[in-house]
């Protein structure tokens, strides 16, 4: 029976074989572990099985390990040059910082991570690792007050930057950075959110201790105060906490991390700016001075932050021991402006290439004057279907159009398949019409109305007719030559006879719509039905009947029995990063 390498028990000689490579040996050395032939390799191996307590492996198991390794790297360098990732640096040289190989490590249990439980690919997974590190060692552990480490990271839209930030803190974290701040656009639940998703995936059982810290200030509690946290040297624990570009809560970021001078001189800090391009950029004006540029006030705090300024922008009583920033951005508009108190990233630029899961606008539309027109799942929305919808939006129309009642079956139709494939996450549908929350209101009363009023045997059939045209329309044949290049084609599954999911239409059809149930101690609890939810910043509280109107996923998804479906109406919430399952 041929033997599955991917797994854990094979993890210890991995990691030999992935050190001994950054340490620049080759692979002919390699081959047989520095031993010259397989008898010396036997005697390597059989030494680590008893005293480094390896699972059992032989020569040939070892040889395989390093010809499955060896293919991961030289795939991972063809990618790098067929997706034209690069970096442009300053004159410093890089650092000589290696990949944690610890298997408690934060790095390392987070590497697991990405491959078991988010099921990346060997060579997406070896990407972010190189990638990471090789941001990681334009970092620097000490920095001089005001000789800020500042760079930039640009990646397409859903290229991996999550990922790719997850990873950077994990490797600066195993090699001693101990104060983690990500600043995170301008909305509180896509902070909570980021917040959230950061302290997941980064907190393990490990070698090292993480916290995850919210709204700092001054007047913080006993216990989050900077006095009372653990910075020094050799200290396990590392402290986390993600930050709206909001400069009431920036200006007590400050003064939280200037609170205690003596803790101030032990943080080395890395601040991750997620999406760089927004809030943050400086849209005073620039002047031939630096003394005579304006800076609008949440870049000016950001700048002081950065700069090791308190918030009113004076020397501080003491400095950090590092300060590291790092903007993420998918438009590099940062680039506005250039002077050494700005946050112009003149340490490194460098860009993401796209995993071969990805999929984008190139993907989904095509390339302007190459011979690639895209995917077809592209469905065009008529004219008069755009006008029925601005007529509801200002309430001088109840039937929603065809093309949205096509669109919402179709979701059915998927969320029935989840279901008979038994998967368990949840699954969502955006509808963003217009940025008025007003505009939101009136299109979910019609779109409720119409679920709620249109039979169950009508929606069925109606879903059936959807179900037969978009499956001809774009078969799983048609999906691999249109996308030859994705990785995942082994794990697409072929489209089921309606007639299989027909039981879960009709279940979903046989249901009133309805928001998410709030109970009075603020548990949240979900129907078999579809949750409608309207994001925006009108929505923040709780109906007078417990309804809770905002998108809010169950917290435990492991432990629910069914796909859970949720139609998201909403605008600029969504538009600026907030992830729909």
């Amino acid at each position: 029976m041929e033997k599955d390498y991917s797994l854990p028990l094979y993890d210890d000689p991995r990691h030999w074989i992935n050190r001994a490579r950054s340490k620049g040996r080759s692979w002919d050395f390699i081959e047989f572990a520095g031993q010259g032939d397989d008898a010396g390799l036997g005697k390597f191996l059989s030494d680590r099985i008893i005293t480094d307590y390896w699972n059992e492996l032989d020569e040939h198991d070892w040889h395989e390990l390093v010809r499955l390794q060896r293919t991961s790297e030289e795939n991972t360098r063809k990618i790098s040059v067929i997706r034209r990732d690069a970096m442009i640096t300053d004159l410093g040289e890089d650092g000589s910082l290696t990949v944690p190989d610890n298997p408690y490590s934060t790095w390392q249990i987070y590497r697991h991570r990405l491959a078991e439980e988010k099921h990346f690919r060997p060579e997406s997974v070896a990407e972010i690792e190189r990638s990471t590190i090789g941001i990681l060692n334009r970092l620097r552990g000490s920095t001089k007050p005001g000789h800020a480490v500042k760079g930039l990271v640009i990646g397409s839209v859903q290229s991996g930057k999550t990922a790719n930030m997850a990873g950077l803190m994990a490797m600066a974290a195993d090699w001693g950075w101990n104060m983690f701040i990500v600043f995170s656009g301008t909305i509180e639940n896509l902070r909570k959110q980021t917040q959230s998703r950061l302290f997941s995936d980064l907190n393990a059982t490990g070698t090292l201790s993480w916290r995850s810290m919210e709204h700092l200030s001054r007047q913080s509690p006993q216990g989050s105060r900077a006095q009372d946290l653990h910075f020094e040297a050799g200290s396990t624990e590392r402290y986390l906490t993600v930050c709206l570009k909001n400069s009431a809560r920036l200006r007590k970021l400050i003064q939280w991390l200037q609170a205690d001078p003596n803790k101030q001189r032990q943080m080395r800090i890395l601040v991750i700016d997620d999406e760089a391009d927004l809030a943050g950029v400086n849209t005073g004006r620039i002047r031939d001075t630096e003394e005579e540029t304006e800076r609008k006030r949440i870049n000016s705090l950001i700048v002081n932050l950065v700069a090791g300024l308190d918030d009113k922008g004076k020397e501080p009583k003491a400095d950090y021991a590092a300060m590291n920033y790092i903007g993420y951005t998918a438009n590099a508009n940062i680039l506005n402006e250039s002077g050494m108190k700005s946050l112009y990233p003149r340490s490194f630029i460098t860009s993401l290439c796209m995993p071969g899961e990805y999929f984008g606008p190139q993907q989904i539309f095509g390339i302007t004057g190459e011979p690639y027109d895209g995917m077809d799942i592209v469905r065009t929305i008529p004219a008069a279907d755009l006008a029925r919808i601005d007529d509801i939006h200002d309430g001088m129309a109840e039937e929603i159009p065809d093309s949205l009642r096509r669109a919402v079956c179709w979701f059915i139709d998927c969320v029935a398949c989840q279901r008979l494939w038994n998967y368990r996450k949840p699954v969502s549908m955006l509808i963003h019409t217009s940025q008025r929350t007003r505009h939101h209101e009136n299109l979910e009363m019609r779109l409720s109305d119409w679920l709620d009023e249109t039979g169950t045997d009508m929606l069925t059939g109606m879903c059936r007719e959807t179900w037969d045209q978009e499956t001809a329309e774009f078969s799983q044949e048609k999906f691999r030559e249109q996308y030859p290049g994705y990785s995942g084609m082994d794990g697409v599954r072929d489209y089921p006879q309606f007639s299989d999911i027909e039981p879960y239409v009709r279940a979903l059809a046989g249901m009133r719509p309805s928001h998410i149930q709030m109970s009075g101690e603020g548990d949240l609890s979900y129907t078999d039905g579809i949750h409608i939810c309207v994001d925006n910043c009108m929505n923040n509280g709780v109906s007078e009947d417990g309804m809770y109107m905002r998108i809010a996923y169950p917290e435990k998804q492991e432990d629910l029995d069914r796909t859970p479906a949720f139609i998201v109406i909403g605008g600029q919430t969504i538009s600026r990063g907030l992830t729909l399952e």
